[in-house]
């Protein structure tokens, strides 16, 4: 997947969290992530909110180094999208402590929903409408954890889980619809995937 984006982007710089001995490294450079990084494009702005520039040091896992990009689309009013990646609760308290802008329309769960993040304290800075989850049928991890799941639905968040949607697509003109790339065009050779208990 990312090869070929690369490969199709030859003037695109790449920002990321990915070990120095990834196989991307050997593409294209790669620029660490770090809080503060800012950039426009197209009228929508991107924020770096996380890791701090002395987190590489500290870290004991690549989790914690994971990228966290608030996106805000253009015009009055506009929604926000908040990408977490692989965070974990340790580096939800720090985003918290530090007072960083978390609130958004659209949360990518973090870490596939493992039971390590989406505390509540989280969740409530946060106050998503919709949450998306990213995370394979019938996962060896158990993904999303059923109490992480059950944090977001306790909420009111609409969870969308990429093993029941496939290919989600979300628009800022439209912030409470998500649509569901396997509603649209399904296949013969799709299981059918039934809808978890209210």
């Amino acid at each position: 997947g990312a090869a070929a984006v690369l490969a199709q982007q030859p003037q695109a710089e790449l920002t990321g969290s990915i070990e120095a001995d990834h196989a991307l490294q050997a593409l294209r450079p790669v620029k660490p992530c770090l809080q503060g990084q800012r950039w426009t494009w197209d009228g929508v702005a991107f924020e770096v909110l996380h890791p701090l520039a002395g987190d590489a040091a500290q870290a004991r896992r690549p989790n914690a180094l994971s990228c966290v990009l608030r996106i805000t689309a253009a015009g009055d009013s506009a929604p926000v999208a908040l990408l977490v990646g692989d965070i974990e609760a340790p580096q939800e308290q720090a985003l918290l402590a530090r007072g960083a802008p978390l609130r958004a329309d659209v949360l990518l769960v973090p870490h596939h929903g493992s039971k390590t993040s989406s505390t509540a304290a989280f969740l409530e800075a946060v106050q998503p409408r919709t949450a998306l989850v990213q995370a394979g049928y019938r996962n060896r991890f158990g993904h999303p954890a059923p109490d992480v799941f059950d944090r977001y639905r306790e909420r009111g968040i609409q969870v969308v889980e990429s093993a029941r949607c496939g290919a989600a697509t979300w628009s800022s003109a439209q912030p409470g619809d998500v649509g569901c790339e396997r509603d649209g065009a399904r296949h013969y050779w799709q299981h059918n995937i039934a809808p978890r208990p209210d």
